[in-house]
């Protein structure tokens, strides 16, 4: 089965979910940071914990599950793999949306 990366997993994310902003982004071998913006296609990810002073776009097909108890977004892939990925395109010396 193939999965497009910047579209939702069947049963990741349903459509109903509240968006994810401030939910905490677990990869596979640890912590990756925290929600910034849920656009939908993709997560805006303050990395700030594991590698300070980025962000990191996440595609959605990356996402293995949703915890909403207790507020987390779980990844089917290391962190590793997230550092491969397109930098965002945010200034990063912007205010950060709280």
């Amino acid at each position: 089965m193939t999965t497009d990366l910047w579209e939702h997993r069947p049963g990741s994310h349903p459509a109903a979910d509240p968006g994810l902003v401030g939910y905490e982004v677990q990869a596979t071998d640890g912590p990756v940071g925290t929600v910034e913006q849920d656009t939908g296609d993709h997560l805006l990810v303050d990395a700030e914990p594991w590698v300070p002073g980025t962000r990191v776009l996440v595609p959605v097909g990356s996402v293995a599950r949703v915890d909403h108890l207790v507020l987390a977004v779980h990844l089917d892939c290391p962190r590793a793999r997230l550092s491969s990925a397109p930098p965002a395109a945010v200034d990063l010396t912007a205010p950060r949306p709280r």
